[in-house]
């Protein structure tokens, strides 16, 4: 697989360009390059089947506006995940409890239990 068309491809089913592309680089940002110098970067090839995982885990392709590209992997298979901007509803309901006291796995299970069930 090459790695800079696998890239572009991802960009493009993100509903993006690569005009939209803040950098690449580490998901902490500490490493970042723009989207000129990263095309000589990426155009690498790699084996994206299973085995052992050949591109960083923390690498992204962080877009303007706010959603990134992120690596996944499974057992060596590696391919890109889209996650969008995270933008919060215009109300949200008050919540008291973070700890877990019984079988619930999200904060509404954990602070409303009849309603998250009654679906």
């Amino acid at each position: 697989m090459n790695l800079l068309d696998e890239t572009k491809g991802a960009i493009s089913q993100s509903e993006h360009s690569t005009d939209d592309v803040r950098f690449v680089g580490s998901r902490d940002e500490k490493l970042g390059i723009p989207w000129s110098q990263a095309e000589k970067v990426l155009d690498i090839d790699y084996d994206d089947g299973y085995g052992s995982q050949e591109i960083a885990a923390d690498l992204v392709v962080a877009f303007t506006d706010g959603g990134f590209l992120r690596r996944e992997e499974y057992d060596g298979s590696e391919w890109w995940e889209y996650e969008p901007p995270f933008r919060g509803p215009e109300t949200q309901k008050p919540f008291r409890l973070v700890k877990l006291t019984y079988p619930a796995d999200s904060l509404e299970d954990i602070n409303y239990p009849m309603e998250a069930t009654e679906e």
